[in-house]
């Protein structure tokens, strides 16, 4: 029996569409319609004591389907298939996930050789490593971990030693899945955000879930200091394609989180990391603890998130390793201090955050920075750590400034985000129009899509499974019109959908759409993003 006719028919949980990449089963040279709906109805009687189930998603997933979603589900299905065919079998995508042995200048000389991939688009090209670590999962898919590099404006020699210490950093936590450390396209400040990498990311997740078999409902994005820069800068812009990110040390360089509705973020900063007296880059990032608790209360749902602001460190923290007894045996620790050893952050970072300018910590900690070295620079003060500096910094925040601090013995990324799949069809999320990168070519986010020229605009979309219907609210006002993609997945065809607007109410029939589900299926290479219908509509009167 084909996985895609049990999920369509037979009420299982829907767990992951995404199974239907990794089965050899669903062929699209395979049975006749005719012949699969028989199928199905033996099937059916089987299991007909097979109770509905709920999906993750929070839509029932029910085995009594209508003939026009059946429908919608098959052609949807074999679309994909088709697709996901002609990518096999085109060179250039080939190319792009194989590897080429090459050697990279570094401010020592050159490297010992790596396997190197590279994507080349619109005469740009990303550059990345990838390495394929355990067994995949039962679906014979993996959970795929792109990761971003520090650096910056320096060389690229300087960038390179950054890009292949990412090759690693993360990479020991990542028990199964494929590891990837993306290279920066520019040595410039934000090599990771610039307009040209978005379309690049696209392809690259893309790549790895039709050639690699990566689960689409596992992709991880993490990075640190300026790799930290791009996942603030990327994680929104593209928040449906990932399930969960981890950023540390960087800066958020004032990018809205508000599309992270469904998307889990940690958000990981030194307390002492303020980079310089203007970016204060461990204040920004412990702002978002009541930044994203505050958009929790006003929506009613969503906005997962972990703030850890560690304490005494500066940009170096502990985000890539666990410490406990295994640890400590390995490295001989057993005599060192518990309070130096486990990571230590802050119960409260959002009072940090809230005190920290007002009460003008930076100056204490230079205070203290210039009493044990000497030093008087805010890079110094994130960048380095000079004798007894931790101690006095310790002692001050948890006696002087009274901030309570809590051991964390897990502080590690992968591990933190390995706990989210993503929900490719939530039930309600929130789209700042605002924050998108023209540069894509999918203009889809969830299941709403929008114009390029529709940029302004902050829309709350919920879909009601019981009664068919969409509920779009405008937060801020929208400069265009709003298309909503019907996935059979999601979406009832056999009953009318209802829309409903700030200004009027409108109801059709939804009639699956081959030509729509090609397009679809192209824009987003993702069976759990595509759609099989389009209904349009203005927010605004």
């Amino acid at each position: 029996m084909d996985i895609i006719k049990k999920i369509t028919l037979l009420g299982v949980t829907l767990t992951s569409a995404s199974a239907l990449l990794a089965c050899s089963s669903i062929s699209s040279e395979g049975a006749s319609e005719s012949d699969w709906q028989t199928e199905n109805e033996n099937y059916e009687n089987e299991n007909s004591s097979q109770e509905d189930s709920e999906g993750e998603s929070g839509f029932a997933v029910s085995k009594d389907y209508g003939d026009k979603t059946q429908e919608a589900l098959w052609d949807l299905s074999n679309v994909f298939n088709d697709y996901r065919e002609s990518a096999m079998a085109d060179s250039v995508r080939q190319m792009e996930v194989t590897p080429v042995s090459k050697t990279l200048s570094t401010t020592s000389g050159e490297s010992d050789p790596y396997d190197i991939c590279t994507i080349e688009m619109n005469g740009r090209r990303m550059q990345y490593t990838m390495e394929i670590i355990g067994e995949p999962d039962d679906e014979g898919m993996y959970p795929l971990y792109i990761t971003m590099h520090g650096g910056g404006e320096s060389t690229a020699e300087e960038n390179n030693e950054q890009w292949i210490a990412m090759m690693n950093y993360y990479r020991d936590s990542v028990q199964n899945g494929i590891y990837v450390a993306v290279r920066g396209m520019e040595d410039v400040w934000n090599m990771h955000f610039l307009e040209d990498s978005y379309p690049m990311y696209d392809r690259l997740i893309e790549d790895m879930i039709l050639l690699e078999n990566a689960d689409p409902n596992r992709v991880y994005l993490l990075g640190f200091s300026a790799g930290g820069d791009g996942v603030y800068a990327v994680a929104p812009r593209m928040a449906d394609r990932f399930a969960a990110v981890n950023m540390s040390s960087g800066h958020p360089n004032d990018v809205s989180l508000l599309n992270l509705s469904n998307l889990p973020i940690e958000i990981q900063v030194g307390i002492r990391d303020y980079y310089s007296a203007s970016a204060k880059r461990s204040l920004r990032g412990a702002e978002f603890e009541d930044i994203l608790n505050g958009y929790s209360e006003a929506f009613g749902f969503g906005y997962s998130h972990r703030v850890l602001v560690h304490v005494p460190q500066g940009h170096g923290i502990n985000d890539n390793y666990v410490v406990n007894d295994e640890f400590i045996e390995e490295y001989g620790l057993q005599d060192e201090d518990p309070a130096k050893l486990y990571p230590h952050v802050l119960k409260h970072p959002e009072e940090f955050a809230r005190r920290a300018e007002d009460e003008d910590w930076l100056s204490a900690f230079m205070n203290i920075l210039e009493e044990v070295s000497g030093k008087t620079s805010c890079s110094e003060l994130s960048y380095e750590s000079p004798d007894g500096l931790d101690d006095k910094l310790f002692e001050y925040v948890t006696n002087d400034l009274n901030m309570e601090v809590v051991e964390e013995r897990d502080t590690d990324a992968v591990h933190y985000v390995n706990d989210y799949q993503r929900e490719p069809l939530p039930q309600s999320f929130i789209w700042d129009l605002g924050t998108r990168a023209d540069s894509r070519n999918d203009n889809a986010f969830y299941w709403l899509k929008a114009d390029k020229s529709v940029n302004q605009g902050v829309i709350e979309a919920v879909f009601d499974k019981e009664n068919n219907t969409v509920y779009l609210d405008e937060i801020d006002d929208v400069n265009g019109e709003i298309t909503i993609l019907a996935n059979p997945l999601m979406m009832d065809f056999d009953r009318p959908l209802t829309v409903q607007t700030p200004n009027e109410e409108i109801t059709v029939d939804l009639k699956p759409d081959k030509k729509i589900m090609e397009e679809s299926v192209k824009e987003t290479g993702d069976f759990n993003l595509a759609w099989a219908d389009e209904v349009t509509v203005s927010l605004n009167k």
